[in-house]
């Protein structure tokens, strides 16, 4: 077997880990914001447009009653007074009601895992046409399975790594010479996340330049012009679908459903963002990535690329993506490194290409010591790192989603609401109870909105997650009788959710304990959830 087969073999076996590792540990729950707001609007894409009505907002004296009955990852419609649409764009639900369509409700928990392995195989093909080196283009692949934020995210619900292989997918079919199919891909990478439209500019020119004629071989001049055509095409409808989807859930093609461009980029982030991100690249990724630069500032250690205008192509993707989170709001935690996968794919390998430049000017027995070390060491250093900050665990730590949502389906009414934040989509989707966030209620409101909504007939419960007792108090407690929370809670899940029933507040009762449970060993089927939208007064769409 020659290396670029082994190396190839290699490949497919790191993928089938990365596979392997999402299903087994991944977090299959529609738990927070994220997680539930993608596949709930998943189960709503399926019956049409993703627009749900609800009767009960119109009846709430409360002030801003249709955002206090939005979960997370929904916002009250700008155009219908009773209907809450989703905040996400469109792109991963829609793969995820895809996957339904074939496995069943399950399926929606299988595009992220499915998705990393396409990345990790994926960063070994562009590798392979960009270099002539299997085992720097697998070197690569490898320090993208084993990166800390990307197995971070490889376990979550979210669109960071999906959109990651869409890109990929794109940029590996445009130096393939395929320009339609690489528009295709790059319309489900816009899709998945628009912000990254500025993406398609850096292919469009590139193609504009250069024309593959069979895999591998290129000319830069010719049929440039077709090719930019063919991309375009490809790109059309998800920027045509984007812009008519946004003028139809928030009244403008170009307001989405997190709010105008201007209540999210400012060029008074862009410090915060370039200290931070550094910070946290240097900490997870280990300094040595930043290596990679050397493939752009000292282009001589390098052997010639096997496309042209290589650097052009390379740098231009990871400027963009760069760009487009340095003006973007800050985040304050590691693994908002995650707005930044898209460019790890070719980050990864022009860090194994810059570390095999640099080894290869030692003699050839110390270049192999220093090679194989490196390799063992940074994949060592990424998976500990991911196991350090609590990766593999995601899984097991969402399973109180489920839980809390299944003791209140079997302890509450039918039609009690539950008034909560953390918990206000899982609630919804796996206990079937519609909720209101508190955090969005008046502090004055809170007491009257209790006896409102026992006076409908419509049995109040408090629902706080980890953190947000004292936060409940600390909103309310100055305005409000309820707010103090003096009263024990009905139940507790540890130390970490209390359930409070406002309406019988008992001074000598003990709380129950919420039962906890685990996904079945050697699982990946998740848990069944109840009807989305939630029964009773949710409004038929």
């Amino acid at each position: 077997m020659n290396r670029t087969r082994a190396a190839a073999l290699f490949a497919a076996v790191l993928s089938i880990g990365v596979l392997y590792a999402g299903l087994r540990l991944g977090a299959m729950v529609a738990g927070g914001a994220d997680s539930y707001g993608y596949v709930s609007q998943a189960g709503l894409w399926q019956q049409g447009l993703p627009i749900v009505r609800q009767s009960v907002v119109r009846q709430s004296p409360w002030p801003r009653a249709a955002e206090t009955w939005a979960p997370l990852g929904y916002r009250a419609s700008p155009k219908l007074r009773d209907a809450i649409v989703p905040v996400y764009a469109p792109g991963l639900p829609l793969l995820m009601a895809l996957l339904q369509a074939i496995a069943g409700s399950c399926g929606a928990f299988l595009v992220v895992p499915l998705c990393g392995a396409l990345t990790v195989w994926l960063t070994f093909m562009l590798g392979r046409r960009l270099f002539d080196a299997p085992a720097v283009t697998l070197w690569g692949a490898a320090l993208v399975a084993t990166s800390p934020v990307f197995l971070y995210q490889l376990m979550n619900a979210m669109s960071d790594v999906p959109v990651t292989a869409a890109w990929m997918l794109a940029l590996v079919l445009a130096v393939m010479g395929r320009p339609l199919a690489s528009g295709v891909a790059m319309s489900v990478a816009i899709a998945i996340r628009p912000n990254l439209a500025p993406l398609a500019l850096v292919l469009a020119a590139w193609l504009a330049m250069v024309r593959g004629s069979h895999e591998g071989s290129f000319k830069r001049h010719g049929s440039g012009a077709r090719n930019l055509v063919r991309f375009l095409i490809g790109v059309a409808p998800a920027v045509l679908g984007i812009g008519w989807l946004n003028a139809r859930l928030y009244g403008s093609p170009l307001t989405s459903g997190y709010g105008t461009t201007g209540n999210l980029y400012s060029l008074g982030f862009v410090f915060t963002n370039v200290r931070r991100y550094a910070a946290w690249m240097m900490d997870a990724e280990t300094p040595v990535v930043a290596l990679a630069a050397l493939y752009f500032v000292v282009p001589r250690l390098f052997p010639p690329a096997r496309i042209p205008l290589a650097r052009m192509l390379l740098g231009g993707s990871m400027a963009v993506v760069m760009l487009s989170y340095l003006v973007y709001q800050p985040f304050g935690t590691w693994w908002y490194l995650r707005f930044l996968l898209p460019m790890w794919p070719v980050m990864m390998l022009l860090t194994a290409a810059s570390l095999d430049a640099v080894a290869r000017r030692l003699p050839r027995p110390a270049y192999q010591v220093v090679i194989a070390t490196a390799a063992a060491w940074l994949a060592w250093h990424g998976v500990r790192t991911a196991a350090d900050r609590s990766a593999f665990d995601l899984g097991r730590g969402e399973r109180r989603y489920v839980d809390v949502a299944r003791f209140v389906a079997a302890h509450t009414e039918p039609d009690a609401v539950v008034l909560s934040v953390q918990h206000s989509g899982s609630l919804r989707f796996y206990a079937g109870r519609l909720t209101l966030r508190y955090d969005l209620l008046e502090p004055a409101w809170l007491d009257r909105a209790v006896e409102y909504l026992q006076s409908i007939g419509r049995r109040p419960y408090f629902v706080l997650d980890e953190g947000e007792g004292e936060a409940f108090k600390g909103l309310f407690g100055a305005s409000s009788r309820l707010g103090a929370l003096d009263w024990p809670p009905i139940a507790m899940l540890g130390s970490t959710v209390a359930i409070y029933d406002p309406i019988d507040r008992k001074a000598d009762t003990s709380p129950l304990a919420i039962a906890r449970t685990r996904r079945r060993r050697g699982s990946w089927l998740c848990d069944p959830p109840q009807v989305w939208p939630a029964l009773g007064s949710v409004g038929s769409r």
